[in-house]
């Protein structure tokens, strides 16, 4: 049997197994797995690239006192506010090599051919859509200052973004390009205790810059990030600078955490934004810090501890008559806690699907390579219809660095 025939029914079937056996799971643990985040907001089927949402602002105006035949309160309804975003395209790839095409005769080697590669895909697919759900929407994974010397190893501002495997990119400092030899890096190695990384590809010299994931500058979601971040300068299409509801509450604790901090941040979301935050996410030293402030005040974590969606463990928080569930999240800021009304929360989004080839189905020969490439996708953004009334305690404990 000529090789192109073989290959063929081998595909086929690969393909068969990918949209039969593994998509449904794949659409369903990525609803819910990157982020204990995602398994409590609303999911709203993408019907346009241009996403719309309205956005109540405080209170209706059409109330007034007076008096008995006098006039009657002016009418004025709530005031709303128009955001709009684009959005977002999400690939990845499942990647099945010629040889593998080749030897796979039997189904337990095709198998194992597929889990490999897919639990591969599913996992890059998990930590950076969890990721970029707290980003700004650059996609800057981290800065640096220029390299001392040609290399391989570029001293970085920050790791928590970065995981060995990822392909980079490498801008220089307010730059729209990437710097020369900057395009397609893979990221070999994380040295987590000195702030370093060891890229592959041939040495080269970098100039003060910042590092994205491969062409993914100012692609990615409107993650949380660019709520909290002053640095993005507007949101959903409108200035934060003349609309002072979009600034969230802000508490810096000091270096401390308590139930009070707590409640008192809550009870001005609550008050000045009409907020119901209920959810909190606290960055890794964040976490730590409040859960020894509840053992140090002998409240017993496990007593406070229940699971949500997805599977996380969250702390019960009560404020008012209200449960609010404090979820430990690694890429929050590290000594942060980030508060949200869920139900303020949308994302809106299709399911996940391989692109199919006309008539090919939905594998192709790499160009160049040896390897047949599968290639699934995905279009959305996040909106939140309430950003002011979400809430961010900062200098919550102190980092520990030999953590």
């Amino acid at each position: 049997m000529p090789d192109t025939v073989f290959n063929g029914q081998n595909l086929k079937t690969f393909e068969k197994a990918l949209k039969e056996n593994y998509l449904p799971a794949w659409r369903n643990q990525l609803a819910t797995e990157p982020s204990a985040l995602l398994g409590k907001i609303k999911k709203i089927k993408l019907v346009s690239n241009k996403i719309v949402a309205s956005a109540p602002i405080g209170l209706s105006g059409g109330f007034g006192y007076g008096e008995e035949g006098g006039e009657t309160p002016q009418a004025g309804g709530v005031r709303v506010e128009r955001f709009e975003t684009n959005a977002k395209d999400m690939y990845v790839n499942v990647v099945i090599s010629e040889k593998a095409v080749k030897l796979t005769g039997s189904s337990g080697a095709m198998a194992n051919a597929l889990d490999t590669e897919v639990k591969g895909a599913y996992e890059t697919a998990k930590w950076n859509i969890g990721r970029s759900l707290f980003g700004n929407g650059t996609g800057v994974l981290t800065t640096f200052e220029g390299m001392s010397g040609s290399g391989n190893v570029i001293t970085v501002d920050d790791v928590s973004n970065l995981k060995e495997g990822l392909i980079i990119d490498i801008y220089p400092t307010n730059g729209l390009i990437p710097q020369t030899n900057g395009s397609g890096r893979r990221l070999l190695n994380v040295d987590r205790v000195n702030k370093t990384i060891t890229i592959g590809g041939n040495a080269a010299t970098f100039t003060n810059g910042f590092i994205t994931v491969q062409k993914s500058y100012n692609k990615e979601i409107t993650g949380l990030g660019a709520i909290f971040d002053d640095n993005i300068t507007s949101l959903y299409g409108i200035s934060k600078a003349a609309n002072p509801f979009l600034k969230p509450v802000v508490y810096d604790c000091d270096g401390d955490i308590s139930d009070g901090m707590i409640t008192k941040v809550l009870r001005r979301a609550k008050n000045e934004k009409n907020s119901q935050i209920d959810m909190i996410m606290a960055g890794d030293e964040a976490f730590v810090h409040y859960v020894d402030y509840l053992r140090v005040n002998n409240i017993r974590v496990e007593d406070r501890t229940h699971e949500i969606s997805g599977g996380f463990k969250a702390i019960k928080f009560i404020f008012g008559n209200k449960e609010i569930d404090i979820v430990n999240e690694s890429f929050i800021p590290a000594t942060e806690m980030w508060g949200v009304e869920t139900g303020c929360l949308e994302f809106h989004g299709l399911e996940w699907n391989f692109a199919e080839l006309q008539g090919g189905g939905i594998f192709n020969l790499m160009e160049n390579q040896s390897a047949y490439r599968a290639l699934l996708a995905n279009y959305g953004d996040l909106m939140c219809t309430n950003p002011g009334g979400c809430v961010r305690l900062t200098n919550v404990g102190d980092y520990r660095e030999n953590i």
